[in-house]
């Protein structure tokens, strides 16, 4: 518990921000008080009761339950403070209407009528953007129409180290959208939510897997790079998909790590030239038959990610390697 929340508010707000030691706090049973700090705050001349979590936080209908049993002591609203909230928590608490202060970020305080965000989009983008490997493993889990993977399927699939997945599992259980356990001595990662909307709630975290882009000799790119290890992107790839569009340049996606050519950072010559893509993961990963995956696209192109998704053919976004 700090005091970085009071100066937030005092500061969006205009208003005084007065903390005390709250009495009730000694009526309450141990459940709640070995869960949270507590004070009675006064915002301005209205009073209400924060909550600093000192654990993880139970499902909505338990909090629900303790927001209750607090306020049979004193009847004030009850207030959850937070260094960090994700997106899916977000909207649950405003769903279930829990106000909530986030310290330089956001508050709901609906007893108020006050909801602001600032900073909210640019803050998640900074701290909370998936990393690429996490990305991909998020991607081979949607793919799989499966809320449930396990560890070493992973490590087949996206041929890497299981202290790698384990990261990634970690990561993608901190957003709330999973829960990881063991099956026996089988470490696994289940969506709570099906998988359309487990990825919509976490499309603000995603990012484009372009780390850069050059410029090639087609003729030559098709010589030296084998097929298996180029993949059909960006507008050609829409072409591919029957997507209407103009086809500018051909344009090819490749595992930036093990891609040995170099090219011009601008376009030279349309009528030579590729685009070349260096992806911060291997696209063959998600292999669809020379094509790089929808998602993965749909960031590339910086489109609506389940819009561009459902907009296309089922069959063009299963994922069909190492099944």
């Amino acid at each position: 518990m700090d005091l970085q929340e009071k100066i937030y508010i005092e500061k969006a707000l205009g208003i005084s921000v007065q903390y005390h030691h709250w009495k009730g706090e000694l009526e309450l049973p141990y459940y709640i008080t070995e869960r949270y700090d507590m004070r009675l705050v006064e915002l301005a001349r209205i009073r209400c009761i924060f909550l600093w979590p000192r654990e993880k936080l139970n499902q909505i209908g338990s909090l629900k339950k303790q927001i209750r049993r607090i306020q049979m002591e004193e009847a004030l609203p009850v207030v959850f403070v937070f260094k960090t909230m994700d997106r899916y928590h977000r909207q649950a608490f405003i769903a279930a209407q829990i106000p909530f202060v986030v310290a330089d970020n956001q508050m709901y305080l609906p007893f108020m009528g006050m909801y602001l965000q600032e900073k909210y989009i640019t803050e998640m983008k900074a701290c909370y953007t998936l990393q690429p490997f996490t990305q991909l493993l998020l991607f081979y889990w949607y793919y799989r129409q499966k809320k449930c993977i396990y560890m070493n399927e992973a490590v087949k699939a996206l041929g890497c180290s299981a202290m790698t997945v384990t990261r990634s599992f970690r990561q993608l259980e901190q957003t709330g959208m999973f829960e990881t356990g063991k099956n026996g001595v089988q470490k696994y990662l289940e969506g709570k939510e099906a998988p359309d909307v487990v990825l919509e709630n976490l499309e603000d975290q995603l990012s484009s897997p372009v780390s850069e882009i050059i410029y090639l000799n087609e003729a030559e790119l098709k010589k030296q790079i084998p097929s298996e290890q180029r993949f059909v992107s960006g507008s050609s790839a829409l072409v591919r998909m029957g997507i209407e569009t103009e086809e500018k340049i051909s344009c090819y996606a490749v595992n930036k790590k093990s891609f040995p050519l170099s090219g011009s950072r601008e376009l030279l010559d349309a009528t030579l030239q590729a685009k070349v893509e260096l992806w911060k993961y291997d696209p063959s990963i998600l292999d669809e038959s020379g094509l790089v995956d929808p998602l993965s696209l749909a960031l590339c192109l910086n489109r609506p990610l389940m819009q561009f998704v459902r907009n296309i053919p089922k069959s063009k976004h299963e994922f069909q390697k190492n099944d």
